[in-house]
């Protein structure tokens, strides 16, 4: 049992590392100049499917802000991941902020 909750808690931080680079390449995307939350979406789910591949399933990924030079863009990204200890899943949550450029 031990050992297979130190296996979840390796799968929860991998997911989490890989969800914290997929929320903070969305956040860049959609800050840029040419950028929006539309490519927050796409530049997130990319990341996230190519590196996590299996261990991040039902992705999430939610945009606010940067209408303003300066605002901050709030990428958040939510998934699941496969859970040992327990039946079920994890969820597993990543947060990440750029500030608008300007056009």
């Amino acid at each position: 049992m031990l050992f297979l909750f130190f296996m979840q808690v390796i799968v929860w931080w991998h997911a989490k590392n890989i969800l914290e680079q997929s929320a903070a390449e969305g956040a860049r995307a959609a800050a840029a100049a040419d950028g929006g939350c539309t490519d927050a979406a796409t530049a997130a789910t990319s990341i996230a499917t190519r590196i996590g591949g299996g261990w991040v399933r039902d992705l999430n990924v939610i945009c606010t802000g940067g209408a303003v030079e300066g605002e901050l863009v709030t990428v958040t990204v939510t998934a699941s991941t496969p859970g040992f200890v327990l039946p079920g899943s994890l969820t597993v949550t990543a947060v990440a902020n750029a500030p608008e450029e300007s056009p």
